[in-house]
């Protein structure tokens, strides 16, 4: 199982809209933060409105914001919504691998959904406190 890289830049992009989840972000700002072009975010963006986890906010001052509490949402929420992950059920059924690896990535995805946005921020706080403390 390999988490793809539009999942890797669209987790990070949903984290730092959960840095100030009152202020949209731009993608501009998100272009130059992760060194990547706006017109592959929009693609990213446009799966993650569809999926309904984050919103746009028009005018000046206008971005994108988050569509839920940082909490409500989890890692495993936007790798599906980016990968379109509905069913494992990839592969020949007679390959004696494909159970194995179909419930190996079961388990990862059960696994992605219990850390949400929230967690990666108390975890990241925890370490920058174990630094500042050092």
């Amino acid at each position: 199982m390999k988490i793809s890289s539009r999942a890797d830049y669209a987790t990070k992009a949903m984290l730092e809209l959960s840095i100030n989840p009152d202020h949209p972000v731009t993608l501009s700002y998100l272009s130059r933060l992760q060194n990547i072009s706006i017109s592959y975010l929009e693609q990213i963006f446009a799966q993650l409105r569809k999926h309904e986890l984050v919103k746009s906010v028009r005018g000046p001052g206008g971005g994108y914001v988050l569509n839920r509490a940082m909490a409500d949402i989890t890692v495993g929420d936007v790798v599906k919504a980016i990968d379109n992950i509905s069913a494992l059920s990839q592969g020949e059924p007679s390959d004696k691998t494909h159970s194995l690896w179909n419930q190996l990535s079961t388990l990862v995805y059960q696994h992605l959904d219990t850390i949400s946005l929230a967690d990666i921020h108390h975890a990241a706080e925890n370490v920058r406190g174990v630094h500042q403390a050092a």
